[in-house]
């Protein structure tokens, strides 16, 4: 039986991700390289981050959704002890949103009981919202990437770090090759052109099974 070091040893050795909220196309695809991660339960929550939010392509351009969480006393939040916030409704608001930009998209139907789901089931820990969120995809997507949760904070090699890679201010993360990003139809091309890398909803509504194609091909096309 493996001691309690060897296990930390061989997991600080394995590339950490974060748990996002809907995440984008990119981190799929990086997700999807590895044969194994693991999920960063333990580290301190920021602020500003993938985490509770999500970009989507709406009427008026790209749209963020953004889920508000409970403000505790405490300083220190772990990721998996904050707490969502339905105070003013957020998630109908958020799923009438993405019916909106999305309800004429070649694959809604099929897919929105489904995602329906994770808006109204009323989640209390943002943790658990989104790990069932990757899961969802990961099956959808056929990803087969081995996915475990950290049992206390780990700092493995920058190159294996994804936790603070992936920036909302930007289109693409840093330090990490980029995919090139294949234009599909989205619902509003003809208005805004393609936009790429947007929530992991854009993908599937859009292309459906197909997204596991281009998640795929995007691998092999990285420069």
């Amino acid at each position: 039986m493996k001691n309690l070091y060897q296990s930390l040893l061989e997991n600080s050795n394995l590339p950490i991700f974060p748990a996002f909220f809907f995440p984008n196309i990119e981190y799929l695809i990086n997700l999807s390289k590895f044969n194994k991660v693991m999920i960063e339960a333990f580290e301190t929550y920021p602020r500003q981050s993938f985490r509770n939010r999500t970009y989507i392509q709406s009427a008026n351009g790209k749209m963020s959704i953004n889920i508000p969480i409970i403000k505790e006393k405490t300083l220190r939040q772990t990721s998996s002890e904050v707490r969502i916030s339905y105070n003013d409704n957020w998630n109908t608001k958020a799923f009438r949103s993405i019916c909106s930009a999305y309800g004429k998209s070649p694959f809604f139907e099929y897919y929105e009981e489904d995602i329906k789901a994770f808006f109204y089931n009323k989640y209390e820990k943002l943790f658990d919202l989104n790990l069932d969120i990757l899961f969802y995809f990961k099956k959808r997507l056929k990803i087969n990437t081995e996915i475990n949760l950290t049992k206390e904070y780990l700092k493995p090699n920058d190159d294996l770090d994804f936790r603070d890679k992936f920036n909302v201010n930007s289109t693409t993360i840093n330090s990490h090759p980029t995919p090139s990003f294949k234009p599909y139809i989205q619902c509003f091309s003809d208005k805004f052109g393609f936009i790429e890398n947007l929530s992991s909803l854009d993908l599937l509504f859009n292309l459906g099974k197909e997204s596991i194609d281009y998640i795929n091909n995007s691998i092999l096309n990285e420069h």
